[in-house]
This record gives C-alpha cells, structure tokens and sequence, in this order.
C-alpha cells in the first residue's frame, strides 16, 4: 500500500523502459518494502535532480545520455564513478547526491561467469567505460573501438557492443538493453542498485 512513508526511486532516461519498473517493484514487492519505482523520460539531467530533491526522492538511475553529466551535479563520488567518469545510481541522503557506478559490476559479472579472456569494445562512452574498468580489475586484455577508427578489423575474437547501434559480427556481447545479453547484464547490476536502494530503505 503507497502511503505518506513510501520511499520513491526512478530513473532518467532520452528513452525510457518498463524493465527496471517490473524488477524493482517486484523485489520491493517481494521482500515487504514500502518503495515503489517508476522510469521518466528525461531531456534535461538538471531539471529531473530538482524535480528528485523537491518530490522527496530516496534515489534513481540514470541512462544514456546522463552517465557523464551528471558527474558535475553530484555530491560525494563512489571510487568507482571517479576511475570510471560515469555514474549510472544516485542515492538522495539529506539532499545531497551520491554517485555509484552499478554497471561495471554487471559486466563484470557477466565476463567472470562467462570466462572471456579479451575483448574489442565498441564505443567510448559511459557504458563502455564500465566494460573497460571491469576489464581492467579481471586482467582481461581489451582494445577500444570509436568512430575514428570503425572500420579497423577487431583484434580479438569476443566482441562487446557498448553503443546504441546495431552491429553484427560473430562472438558478439551485444549491451544494448533489449537484447538477449543486455537483460542478463542489466539484471546482474539492477541487483547492484537494488542493494543500493535497499540499505537506504533500512
């Protein structure tokens, strides 16, 4: 029952989903915790943290395009948003902002289970950041690929799509959220943020 108590948490996204409303309010259902979890579109980062602070949020998720934005607007970094550059859950405590970075444990997770050993990333943004943070803790051997260098023949054998476009290619780990791997991935860092939300509750 949402009452006058009810923690709130959410995302900000240019394209928001339903995957993160099913599982948080699930789990929130689930083990008896009085939170709900709603995902908005967002245009602009700065206007949805007022509107956070003002309603009373306890936290939220960020999306592509905020990862690195949002850095600026925060107040106290996790060590891993300040090695990464990209923070992807927002705790609100007293009004003030933490910033965490959930997504490289995700991925780091995914490559440890699945024993993949070296990696040609696609894309040099937030999410690949992660990717390559939580390369560089397994000692997996990687390279970058951006649009100045695109068309380069990937030196590895596994691939990992870290951007919004569709690329096809064997040995793929396609990040990108509706696909069969970007769930599994999303999932294993939303149990991330869910400690994160969680300890706040308590």
């Amino acid at each position: 029952m949402i009452d006058k108590d009810t923690k709130i948490f959410g995302s900000f996204s240019a394209n928001p989903g339903n995957n993160g409303c099913k599982f948080f309010n699930k789990k929130f259902n689930s083990n008896g915790l009085n939170a709900i979890y709603k995902s908005f579109y967002s245009d602009d980062i700065v206007s949805s943290i007022q509107a956070a602070i003002t309603l009373g949020f306890s936290g939220f998720a960020v999306s592509m395009p905020f990862k690195t934005e949002i850095i600026q607007h925060l107040d106290k970094l996790d060590d891993s948003v300040k090695e990464i550059g990209a923070c992807n859950t927002v705790i609100i405590h007293d009004n003030k902002l933490h910033g965490y970075n959930t997504d490289w444990l995700g991925v780091y997770k995914y490559l440890l289970k699945n024993k993949i050993s070296s990696l040609s990333i696609y894309g040099n943004g937030g999410f690949s950041k992660s990717i390559q943070y939580a390369c560089t803790k397994l000692k997996i051997n990687f390279e970058v690929i951006t649009r100045l260098n695109w068309k380069q023949i990937p030196k590895y054998e596994y691939k990992f799509n870290a951007t919004p476009i569709k690329i096809e290619c064997e040995n793929l780990i396609d990040g990108r959220p509706h696909t069969v791997t970007g769930m599994i991935i999303a999932k294993l860092q939303a149990n991330e943020q869910y400690k994160l939300y969680t300890n706040e509750i308590s």
